[in-house]
């Protein structure tokens, strides 16, 4: 059985500050860090066999987007930035706080799931300390466990393609409706993968292709309109009809087929048959390529302009700094048709500046966001 791990950094409830100034002796060394501020220090502590060593961290404030908002940055360590943006300094340090035990917990968790289950815990504790060891500490453990997952997801994702395409008509055939559905040779089916082929979506969504909704080409049987809209929604989906293969009827179990063959005196001529049609379907190239970006390895930023530096923030995040002295987010979501790059005004990406379909669009306009900032501020101060 898997254990939870629960890190002891959550249950601080008190904490001791120590408040440095330039002259005090106790600023962290670096032009990064604010004026003043204070610094704190989280406890070390055991996971699932792994240690995790006691940390200092700096909260500060600096000016952001003309305002002054509290950070927080890892003393001594190669982390750029945990928890900041907030008003207060209370705020910032209970979001540092989060987010240092999310980590912890979630490195934890990874190494002992990574584990086989025929090992004892104590085996597990020893091995992930010695991978440690010979990896270069805590960063490599994570790296690998991470590597692993998503190799191990990407698995999980091709395993659970669809490979039959579904038409189902509704009694009664008149106006009931059809739908198309996507299962997987198992017979299961996600609910992304279930679309009504005769009802209009939303008003602006695309959603009607040439029109083949249409009650006259349709007419709620099942004609090739239906088809044609089934295929339609497959290409945009990622898949196509499998090389030679046709749509067929298709029986459902012998109790729905003799409902249906009840119902059939009751239908319009040309809706009673057949009320079921299926297709195998394959994968398009671009569907496969699309699970490679989702679940491989990240992507490499392009040459920084002068004066940008990037740091990885997570699996598909950059911390982006300019100058040494204001900060955004970018990060990358892998998508059929086009990966989406967007570059965030704050660490939690709430706040979305611009959109992209590459990350150099973004990092050239860096230097002039920076420029344009200084100047609300210096306007702001002569004001």
């Amino acid at each position: 059985m898997t254990m939870q791990a629960r890190s002891t950094v959550r249950e601080i409830v008190t904490r001791s500050y120590r408040q440095y100034t330039p002259t005090n002796g106790r600023a962290p060394e670096g032009p990064e860090y604010g004026v003043d501020g204070w610094l704190f220090t989280l406890p070390g502590e055991t996971l699932n066999g792994l240690r995790f060593p006691q940390r200092t961290y700096a909260a500060y404030q600096v000016t952001r987007n003309a305002e002054l908002v509290w950070m927080v940055r890892e003393v001594g360590g190669e982390r750029r930035q945990v928890g900041s943006h907030s008003a207060t300094r209370k705020g910032v340090l209970a979001l540092a706080v989060g987010v240092v035990a999310q980590e912890r917990e979630e490195t934890a968790a990874a190494a002992e799931t990574a584990a086989p289950a025929t090992r004892d815990q104590g085996t597990c504790a020893h091995g992930a300390a010695r991978r440690m060891a010979a990896g270069g500490g805590e960063r490599t453990q994570v790296a690998a466990t991470l590597d692993e997952r998503l190799a191990r997801m990407r698995a999980g994702q091709l395993s659970a393609l669809p490979t039959v395409a579904e038409i189902r008509m509704a009694y009664p055939l008149a106006g009931g409706g059809a739908t198309l559905r996507l299962m997987t040779a198992e017979g299961s089916t996600a609910e992304r993968h279930m679309i009504p082929l005769t009802e209009r979506g939303a008003a602006g969504r695309e959603n009607d292709p040439a029109g083949i909704y249409l009650d006259t080409i349709t007419d709620g049987a099942n004609t090739e309109g239906l088809k044609i809209a089934a295929e339609w929604h497959l290409m945009r989906l990622g898949f196509n009809c499998a090389r030679g293969a046709a749509w067929a009827p298709y029986s459902g179990s012998a109790s729905s087929e003799a409902q249906w063959k009840e119902w059939a005196p009751m239908l319009p001529e040309g809706h009673r048959w057949p009320h079921t049609v299926r297709v195998a379907i394959t994968a398009t190239a671009e569907h496969l390529a699309y699970i490679d970006r989702a679940y491989g390895p990240a992507p490499e930023l392009p040459d920084l302009p002068a004066g940008v530096s990037a740091h990885r923030s997570g699996p598909r995040s950059w911390q982006i700094c300019y100058a040494n002295r204001r900060f955004w987010q970018l990060s990358c979501r892998p998508r059929m048709g086009g990966d989406v790059w967007t570059l965030y005004a704050d660490p939690a990406r709430t706040k979305s500046l611009a959109r992209a379909a590459s990350p150099g669009e973004l990092l050239a306009t860096i230097p002039a966001r920076d420029a344009e900032a200084q100047a609300r501020a210096a306007a702001r101060k002569g004001y």
